[in-house]
């Protein structure tokens, strides 16, 4: 497995969507000390400051296009596993792309896929985390100390994060050769990690409120599920989840 590092990229997402139309082999990992324009889920800029874990993961899973947003739901639980075992914290993933600790964001997942213009090459996804591991809540604005933290902040210690990393790229590794071989358990571990579940949330497309109800959790292919007011299940297949 090969390791790219920069001190500072603008996103390792770009960098290595980059790398695979080169034909770079999958398993490689891109790590940025510092992103001056990480992306985030629709396109929303992901802040990036010092001591934070910023890296992307090439990969050829053997799914469908239209399944690459599994790939996201496979990273959530694959870091999750890392952060147990690594630091001791119990995480919890909001749908589709965020893991919470005490009930505030540490990290974000973007998923892409990415057709490699040379014929030879092979598509692959590229799966960017962004974990804030040893900063502090107060590196962020003062507007997102209420909805952010960090792994330092719940856990009172700094980390390790040559082996925090390659625990992660472990961990989504493991769980996406699970999510191939062994979906039915794939879906039941990630409904246990569900942020969302039972909990009384808000659909929300733009500034548009489309439903409210109780979550419930995903379905066999990754999508939301939530029973509005009236009764009916809905499936989310876009916008965003907010809690209420």
């Amino acid at each position: 497995m090969q390791l790219i590092y920069h001190d500072r990229l603008d996103s390792t997402n770009r960098l290595a969507k980059e790398l695979v139309q080169q034909g770079i082999l999958p398993g490689t990992v891109i790590q940025a000390g510092q992103q001056s324009a990480g992306r985030g889920q629709y396109d929303r800029s992901f802040l990036s400051p010092p001591g934070g874990l910023y890296f992307s993961l090439i990969l050829n899973p053997a799914l469908l296009p239209q399944e690459i947003a599994m790939m996201t739901l496979a990273a959530g639980l694959g870091c999750r596993d890392a952060l147990r075992e690594q630091c001791g914290l119990g995480v919890h993933i909001k749908w589709p792309n965020d893991l919470y600790c005490s009930g505030k964001k540490i990290a974000g997942i973007l998923s892409e896929y990415c057709m490699p213009i040379r014929a030879e090459a092979k598509a692959a996804v590229v799966v960017g985390v962004g974990l804030n591991v040893n900063s502090h809540t107060s590196d962020f604005p003062p507007e997102l100390y209420e909805i952010i933290s960090t792994v330092r902040d719940c856990s009172g210690a700094v980390q390790n994060m040559a082996a925090l990393l390659w625990a992660a790229v472990a961990g989504i590794n493991r769980r996406v050769d699970q999510l191939l071989a062994e979906r039915a358990t794939f879906l039941a571990q990630w409904q246990e990690a569900d942020y969302l579940s039972g909990r009384r949330i808000q659909h929300l497309l733009r500034d548009t409120t489309l439903g409210t109800g109780i979550g419930l959790g995903i379905d066999e292919r990754g999508r939301y599920l939530f029973r509005q007011d009236d009764g009916q299940v809905r499936t989310v297949l876009g916008g965003q989840l907010r809690l209420l």
